[in-house]
């Protein structure tokens, strides 16, 4: 685990541009961006549908790769892994919590939430235990044998949360977390985030339209035509 005293950045992003097509189709989603993020910080992305804010997120996890410039995550380059490499390094050091949950149907709760310790070798025995404490931390512990189906939209999102953090990650994204949920549900799964992923050795990265939430943000960066829009004022 890196040290946040090391004076490394939990995210940086140094003149990161992404191109999607080709000739005449070639569209820039994002232009030079330029983001440090620090642990301990919560930091909410916000703007417009289009702005770049799902592609930001996805180039810091590794799931795309820049066309120009550089995403480093805990002082290592993202350009610098590949294959094998990357997703051991994305499954050791990021948690993701998915807008529309991505529980596997036929997993309990207790088995969706073990999944990321088993991708890193822990035996199931132990995986099993950690994942079931974990959702007893998220108030989940009635429904460890339940599958998702037989979950409400926002206990399902509690245990996207939780299998997101069983493995520690030291950087946590979240794409519109409470998208899915009513003002309660979303409240309350922001609470949870706040106790159990808010720590001086994290960094919890949200993508969110919901302004509901933004009071939980320790920073809020606003992204309009992919670029950073100072104040929140839209370049529009």
């Amino acid at each position: 685990m890196i040290s946040p005293e090391s004076g490394l950045k939990a995210v940086q992003c140094v003149d990161l541009v992404r191109d999607f097509g080709e000739g005449p189709a070639r569209t820039t989603v994002l232009h030079g961006l330029n983001l440090d993020i620090a642990f301990g910080e919560r930091l909410f992305l916000v703007g417009p549908s289009g702005c770049g804010k799902t592609t930001l997120i996805s180039l810091m996890a590794g799931l795309l790769i820049p066309t120009s410039g550089s995403v480093a995550l805990l002082g290592t380059d993202l350009a610098s892994l590949a294959g094998d490499r990357l997703v051991s390094f994305r499954s050791r050091h990021i948690g993701f919590v998915f807008q529309q949950f991505n529980l596997i149907p036929a997993l309990t709760a207790t088995e969706n939430v073990a999944v990321p310790l088993l991708l890193q070798g822990v035996g199931y025995r132990e995986a099993q235990t950690r994942a079931a404490q974990m959702l007893e931390r998220l108030e989940m512990g009635k429904h460890l044998h339940k599958q998702p189906v037989q979950m409400s939209g926002g206990q399902q999102q509690r245990v996207a949360v939780a299998r997101s953090l069983v493995h520690d990650p030291q950087v946590l994204i979240c794409d519109e977390p409470t998208a899915s949920l009513d003002a309660q549900a979303g409240q309350l799964v922001m609470e949870l985030l706040q106790e159990v992923a808010a720590s001086p050795s994290r960094a919890v990265i949200v993508v969110t339209h919901d302004n509901r939430i933004l009071p939980f943000a320790t920073r809020v960066v606003h992204l309009s035509d992919g670029r950073i829009v100072p104040d929140g004022h839209s370049s529009s």
